[in-house]
């Protein structure tokens, strides 16, 4: 952290148009296996803190590209869609050692510690929101564009099983979930602007509405239901019990709110579930802690998903 505060402090002055910039400190912000967040205060600028967004040369969620994901949120800046400002993009990595970003600072709790600050409803209807973009405003050289619902899914699939095999995992239920889910790609579905990651994490609320959404490396054009099937296989790992995929609560409400069906929704359970339990697999070899869900939990959850598809 002190090795780069000094060069990042000359750079605001020299090319970030802060030429009274002070970096007062630097700490980190809990982002999980995403890029490097730092949350930079400042004297002698404009605003009192920014966040310094660097890109991971490597990790769960790799290829990494953070000036993607700044020109994602530049696309969406004055849409239904809070996000944070974007102050610069630098993709000259020989300034701090990697590409980055800088990003507003958003003074809000995320949803996960919000309290009596955060709604649901408000949740739900966002999401719907994200999907509900058009998503031509985004450069197809930003966000490459799928000619059909399939590809897209297919694309998904084939990303995470790179992943896989970037950190040699071995195993046989996680070779059977890409198997399966390979043979069983549904052929229905809309291409909607999926945020990737629609964790309760990454939607910062006050006063009971979402005031911005963070966190979109992993933003794709895709089929919708994969991000509900995120937070339908989550909801299980937190003490869900397993159903109908589309009777899920949070499945139901989004239906309710957006007016899509969520009919084969258990496809994109298994494929959440068969992703959440390689990031488990891939968390504890590459660092010194374990997430929150247990791999048992998570391996058990693919096995009952990889069952309702197969």
């Amino acid at each position: 952290m002190r090795d780069i505060q000094p060069r990042f402090e000359t750079w605001l002055r020299q090319e970030g148009e802060m030429p009274r910039a002070v970096v007062t400190s630097m700490a980190p912000v809990e982002g999980g296996a995403s890029n490097v967040t730092l949350r930079v205060e400042l004297e002698g600028a404009a605003v009192p803190a920014v966040v310094l967004r660097l890109q991971r040369e490597t990790g769960i969620f790799q290829p990494y590209d953070v000036a993607r994901e700044g020109e994602i949120l530049r696309a969406l800046a004055n849409t239904a869609v809070p996000v944070p400002g974007v102050l610069a993009i630098e993709r000259n990595a020989t300034v701090l050692g990697a590409p980055f970003v800088v990003l507003e600072w958003v003074d809000a709790p995320h949803m996960g510690v919000a309290g009596g600050e955060a709604d649901f409803g408000a949740f739900t209807a966002m999401v719907a929101a994200i999907h509900n973009e058009d998503w031509r405003r985004i450069p197809p050289d930003v966000l490459p564009r799928p000619t059909t619902v399939a590809e897209a899914t297919r694309t998904e699939v084939a990303l995470v099983a790179a992943r896989i095999d970037a950190f040699g995992l071995q195993s046989p239920l996680l070779d059977r979930g890409h198997e399966l889910l390979q043979e069983h790609i549904p052929s229905d579905g809309e291409l909607c602007l999926c945020q990737g990651d629609v964790n309760v994490f990454n939607f910062l609320f006050r006063e009971r509405e979402v005031v911005a959404v963070v966190d979109w490396e992993q933003a794709h054009i895709g089929d919708p239901r994969s991000d509900i099937g995120q937070l339908v296989a989550l909801s299980h790992l937190k003490g869900a019990p397993f159903g109908e995929a589309r009777e899920m609560p949070f499945a139901r409400a989004y239906e309710a709110v957006s007016g899509r069906s969520m009919a084969g929704l258990e496809y994109f359970r298994a494929l959440w579930a068969w992703q959440l339990s390689f990031i488990y697999r891939a968390w504890v070899a590459s660092n010194d802690s374990a997430p929150w869900y247990t791999g048992d939990e998570a391996d058990s959850l693919l096995d009952r998903c990889l069952a309702e598809i197969g």
